[in-house]
């Protein structure tokens, strides 16, 4: 069945068959992710959709620049932006470490420390960020490798001595460990519906004034 196109002007709601709508936003997903999150088969929440329909996700993969975050909305760039780390990718960046996958082994990368934390304090200018773990906070601290003449338990110490400090000065960074990658990905999307629809007023005054700039 072909898609409807009838449209609510309040809530930006664009029907798409039976049951189903499309996201009143497009997602932007940075193109250096090889893995992107997947946002199909998730409800609208009420303040959305009264019907609470199942989203078409719209996602559009593009280079979102150095720094950019990997996830952000159109049109909000700059002001809503997350950063995802898998578990591997969240100990190797914060210990300044690289996996060098076809060697299999960890090797020192001095500059990884440096430009996550610039990162984090271009983070901290964002209007809504996030950096998402895809792991709990536990598996975070257990660390699978060593490198050097740190043991596995030093490492963590390490890695939870450098979180607890870059927590501190980035406070309005906020870090979420999820269990999983879908788990992630859902909770990246609800803060990204939640963004959109706290913006709805501000979308609304502008529509009216380029209104009565025509009129």
């Amino acid at each position: 069945m072909a898609a409807a196109t009838a449209k609510n002007s309040r809530n930006e709601i664009i029907e798409a068959g039976p049951g189903f709508i499309r996201t009143p936003f497009t997602i932007l997903c940075d193109t250096a992710e090889k893995s992107p999150w997947d946002f199909s088969g998730l409800k609208a929440r009420s303040f959305i959709d009264p019907k609470r329909r199942v989203y078409i996700p719209r996602v559009e993969r593009q280079w979102l620049g150095v720094g950019m975050g990997d996830y952000s909305l159109e049109k909000y760039q700059g002001r809503i932006q997350f950063e995802r780390k898998s578990r591997e990718d969240a100990q190797g960046t914060l210990l300044g470490w690289r996996h060098e996958v076809e060697a299999g082994r960890w090797s020192v990368d001095v500059d990884r420390r440096a430009r996550f934390k610039r990162e984090l304090a271009r983070l901290a200018e964002v209007e809504t960020k996030a950096v998402i773990v895809e792991c709990t906070f536990e598996n975070f601290l257990t660390c699978d490798a060593s490198w050097g003449t740190r043991t596995q338990s030093e490492n963590a110490v390490y890695l939870l001595g450098t979180f607890l400090s870059w927590s501190q000065e980035f406070p309005s960074v906020p870090w979420i460990f999820c269990d999983d990658k879908q788990l992630a990905a859902v909770t990246a999307f609800r803060m990204m519906e939640q963004f959109w629809a706290r913006h709805a007023k501000e979308r609304r005054q502008r529509q009216r004034k380029l209104a009565g700039m025509d009129g």
